[in-house]
């Protein structure tokens, strides 16, 4: 985000002036602004978009339609104090200056590469506390950033992809977090367990494999059990851990953890893993590891391969 010019200032308080922080429409903007012509119309809305003074959407009932709203001035005011702290203009350094303004945490693949080091991620995914989201809106926004918020898709992709969720959870930031080189992410334990229940929503599941190979002698499984029952994904952790041990040949994987695993899981009905990809056919290699967790397994043998030849085997 930046200061900007007088006469986009005089635009963005016209604007808030009548519509505060609610949604308006072009022909709104167009009559509070006095422009009848569409083009300097669109390019002030443009610049107060990139700016990081406005959000843009499409209408949910009519999808031509954009819908725009103002980011408060109070939230833009503390963006741009933060982004004076920051000693550079590129998210992470924004990320870094916001310790102590702002609560967030990274997750989703660029946390998973922080602990693997493997294959760099496409997207960033940021946490943040919803009454805090319009000043993480205004501090992100750049000419270069496409920035998604919540349900809300970025309409152009870019180098920088980031994606704002507004589901901060208190617990997991209090308890099963790690910074690193100044950014707040999940901790490996956590990236594990969220990426089993979300089934590669925000994490491939080569990012899961990557966390567990990479870092399983420096993994609190104490932790790492713990999530997995709160979060009911017992029996997929133990399953996965028996295909690495089984696919590179070597006991990665202590046979008394996995037992102990097995212990803990409820295996009483049958489920699919991932349960998006049921329709998929089983992966026959892994057929009597499957049954023994009660599991029809969708994982492609040349995902887990590909893993264990890359991270093991070298």
């Amino acid at each position: 985000m930046r200061w900007i010019p007088p006469w986009l200032a005089k635009a963005y308080a016209r604007i808030y002036v009548e519509k505060k922080t609610d949604l308006f429409e072009f022909s709104e903007a167009a009559r509070i602004l006095e422009i009848e012509d569409e083009r300097p119309l669109a390019k002030t809305l443009a610049l107060l978009k990139s700016s990081g003074y406005l959000t843009v959407r499409r209408d949910p009932a009519d999808p031509r339609r954009k819908l725009f709203r103002l980011v408060d001035p109070v939230s833009v005011t503390l963006a741009l104090a933060i982004q004076s702290r920051a000693k550079a203009a590129d998210p992470i350094a924004k990320m870094k200056a916001a310790s102590g303004f702002l609560d967030y945490y990274a997750y989703g693949s660029f946390a998973a590469y922080q602990y693997h080091r493997y294959s760099a991620p496409g997207k960033l995914d940021l946490s943040v506390k919803a009454d805090q989201l319009s000043t993480w809106i205004a501090l992100l926004a750049e000419k270069d950033v496409a920035l998604s918020i919540d349900e809300v898709p970025s309409e152009k992709p870019s180098a920088l992809n980031i994606h704002l969720h507004s589901d901060f959870d208190e617990k997991l930031a209090q308890e099963h977090t790690k910074t690193i080189n100044g950014i707040r992410y999940l901790s490996a334990e956590a990236l594990v367990v969220m990426g089993l229940v979300e089934e590669g929503d925000r994490m491939s599941l080569e990012d899961i494999l990557a966390i567990l190979v990479v870092q399983r002698a420096e993994l609190d499984w104490n932790k790492l059990l713990a999530l997995s029952n709160a979060y009911n994904a017992t029996r997929y952790l133990g399953c996965i851990l028996a295909i690495l041990n089984f696919e590179s040949g070597k006991s990665l994987f202590k046979a008394s953890l996995v037992n102990k695993i097995y212990g803990k899981s409820n295996l009483e009905a049958k489920v699919d893993f991932p349960s998006r990809l049921r329709a998929e056919p089983s992966e026959e290699r892994y057929t009597q590891i499957a049954s023994k967790w009660n599991v029809r397994l969708h994982i492609s043998r040349a995902v887990v391969s590909k893993i264990v030849a890359d991270l093991i085997r070298t």
